[in-house]
């Protein structure tokens, strides 16, 4: 079972037009409407391959209930939260002529005290399995949030989290998460700057039994106890939006059914990349995910950073 939270969910609209002219009209030549946001993202790749997964969300207005029925009638299992503030919208345009995409992205609303009690509330009953947080925290919200992760992870939740900035430095201050999975971005403003197997080996020192750097189209690199793995693949499509969670659900799927860190490297490695062939975040045909992993590259790299030691996290 994985349970995925995300406390800025949105409804995400891309329109793919001939060519994006700024101040022009545009007619779409094709549109598509998805439950969104990094959290709902990760549970639709996750439903999409096969797996049992649950999300928690705050949903207000008439796109939270829009965001809600679609989740339903997919067949991914919801525990709405309600939030007084209505969901956020956000607009990708996909440009055919050079394959560039334009986001606009709504900032997220502030979760009221009765929106997080009940987000709080839901996290409580999460008492095995995985739990995957991912996507942006309320900054109000960042220090309760990372508190209540610690008492999922006292209970034996396997917690991941794909987060940045403060919200990512309140949980490795207050638990050991057994998975972090960011960005090579979001990895330097954590830790510093340095290589892939520089940041990914400083994140397990701050706590995480096993640290995952992304840096797009030059591949990933994870850390564990066992050593350090860099994962390349060749080039494949030009839809890269929700490519990273779609990685995340691949990589937790694989993890879940007890394979190695390598071989569940290359497991998400593949899924992202069929991520990159269709328009949509976390989008994509199963059946793509087993040819593409046949073409990438798990390499072991040896070094005494790979195996440091986590710290200990405060409690």
């Amino acid at each position: 079972m994985i349970t995925c939270l995300g406390l800025s969910p949105a409804l995400d609209v891309t329109y793919g037009v001939p060519e994006l002219e700024v101040g022009d009209i545009h007619r779409p030549d094709w549109k598509l409407a998805l439950p969104g946001g990094k959290s709902l993202n990760v549970a639709r790749a996750v439903h999409t391959l096969g797996g049992f997964v649950r999300a928690i969300a705050p949903l207000g207005g008439a796109v939270g209930e829009g965001i809600r029925a679609t989740l339903d009638a997919d067949g991914v299992l919801v525990e709405p939260v309600p939030s007084s503030e209505p969901t956020r919208m956000c607009v990708s345009v996909v440009d055919a002529s050079n394959g560039r995409i334009t986001e606009f992205y709504e900032r997220a609303p502030e979760l009221d005290d009765a929106a997080w009690e009940a987000v709080a509330a839901a996290l409580a009953r999460v008492h095995r399995g995985w739990l995957a947080v991912s996507g942006s925290v309320p900054e109000a919200r960042t220090v309760v949030l990372a508190e209540a992760l610690a008492s999922a992870v006292d209970r034996g939740v396997r917690l991941a989290v794909d987060l940045r900035g403060s919200a990512l430095a309140a949980v490795l201050e207050r638990t050991r998460p057994e998975l972090v999975k960011v960005n090579r971005a979001e990895a330097e403003e954590a830790v510093g700057a340095g290589d892939l197997e520089e940041l990914a080996a400083r994140l397990r020192a701050r706590g995480a039994s096993v640290a995952i750097v992304t840096d797009g189209a030059s591949g990933s690199l994870g850390v564990d106890a066992e050593g350090a793995w860099r994962v390349t693949s060749p080039p494949v499509g030009r839809y890269t939006v929700g490519a990273g969670d779609s990685f995340l659900a691949g990589l937790l799927l694989a993890l879940d059914d007890g394979i190695a860190l390598p071989e569940a490297l290359r497991s998400a490695s593949a899924v992202a990349a069929a991520n990159t062939l269709r328009p949509g975040a976390a989008v994509f045909d199963p059946a793509d995910v087993a040819p593409l992993a046949a073409r990438i590259e798990v390499r072991y790299l040896a070094g005494a950073e790979a195996g440091a030691a986590p710290e200990t996290a405060d409690a």
